[in-house]
């Protein structure tokens, strides 16, 4: 087959949709039997090893490149089909001119069901173009069965057009640093001894001002355990700067920033838990990520999270701040609920791999290239 790919999301500082581009594009081309036309108009040393069409000018709105160069270059080449990994897609294939099937992939539906989490170019781009999109798509791929029932509820689609396919950790997580690696992380990133994580973007969505009050009611009790936040700044993160910002315990809670899948590593290995109590997830790669690692996992029950953690995790409702803090002070205190929560989700991670999504991934297409 030969594909045209999206690739703008697959830059630097990428987080979950831009390492889902990255990732089951380089497992399909392990496949070795399909040709991807990767397409972006942007330059990228991450493309070193990757060859990527450039189309087009730089353009600062990746909408209207979209709706513009790329929706051309498609006319022009014909592909078997187009795949573009992050929701949008080009207005003229929903419509069908040019006659070009494309799929698209859903993470989450987070933008109808918590709008006031996202800026309001954001909810407007999206809750206007979306349901058009799907309706139009050939397929939609979603990384969980919860976000495919999503799909199913709010947009105009039939259900034999949405695959649910899950996704993995990085296969870097399952190395051991080595103490040459540890010892430099941690100086770099500060890192206290003893010390709860939470990675993912500083935004309303992962529910950090919750994880923060919380932390604050176990502290006392725990005066040698810190927390740590690993993440990038994002949209309207300045209730969680400020909520920091006034803590009780604001010396004992790092903000680290984005940091790389090295850091990662070291971050999970030497974490008492990952602490993901997200409001909403269509996966939540980082919980994936610490069990790939050996870290036990507190996470939200409902949305993805349950499924993805599949019983190898404290789960907590994400809205209740005395179930936060009490799934925390299990943590910090039970030594075999730890050891426990590791094996099990050692043995969750291992069940899931980029290799298996992609080759899922190409059989939607083989059907979407063949009718």
């Amino acid at each position: 087959m030969k594909i045209l790919v999206d690739v703008t999301t697959w830059c630097p500082g990428r987080t979950g949709v831009g390492l889902y581009t990255e990732h089951v594009l380089r497992a399909w081309q392990a496949l070795g039997q399909d040709e991807l036309i990767f397409a972006t108009n942007k330059d990228f040393s991450e493309f070193a090893d990757v060859p990527v069409q450039k189309i087009g000018p730089q353009m600062p709105i990746r909408a209207a490149w979209m709706q513009t160069a790329l929706a051309l270059q498609a006319a022009k080449i014909r592909p078997d089909a187009a795949f573009f990994p992050n929701y949008m897609a080009p207005l003229t294939m929903a419509a069908r001119v040019p006659s070009v099937p494309y799929v698209i992939t859903v993470h989450d539906l987070a933008i109808f069901l918590y709008p006031e989490t996202f800026t309001f170019k954001k909810r407007v781009l999206q809750r206007l173009l979306l349901p058009t999109l799907a309706r139009g798509a050939a397929a939609i791929l979603t990384p969980s069965e919860a976000t495919r029932r999503d799909v199913l509820r709010i947009l105009p689609v039939k259900p034999e057009n949405v695959v649910a396919i899950p996704l993995a950790a990085d296969a870097r997580f399952n190395a051991e640093p080595d103490a040459a690696t540890i010892q430099r992380q941690r100086e770099q990133l500060r890192l206290p001894r003893h010390f709860l994580l939470a990675v993912g973007t500083l935004e309303p969505r992962k529910n950090l001002v919750r994880l923060i009050e919380a932390f604050e009611r176990i502290a006392p009790a725990h005066p040698d355990v810190h927390l740590v936040l690993a993440g990038g700044r994002g949209w309207k993160d300045e209730g969680i700067a400020r909520t920091l910002n006034a803590s009780s315990q604001k010396n004992r809670i790092h903000a680290v920033g984005y940091v790389s899948v090295e850091a990662l590593q070291v971050l999970y290995r030497e974490a008492i838990a990952l602490c993901y109590p997200s409001l909403y997830e269509g996966f939540g790669l980082p919980v994936v990520e610490a069990m790939a690692c050996g870290a036990p996992v507190l996470t939200s029950r409902g949305s993805s999270l349950d499924e993805v953690a599949a019983g190898a995790a404290v789960a907590v409702n994400p809205l209740s701040l005395d179930e936060i803090a009490d799934g925390m002070t299990r943590l910090v205190n039970d030594t075999a609920l730890r050891t426990q929560l590791r094996e099990r989700g050692l043995a969750r991670a291992a069940e899931l791999s980029w290799d298996k999504t992609a080759e899922a991934t190409r059989a939607v297409f083989a059907r979407v290239a063949k009718r």
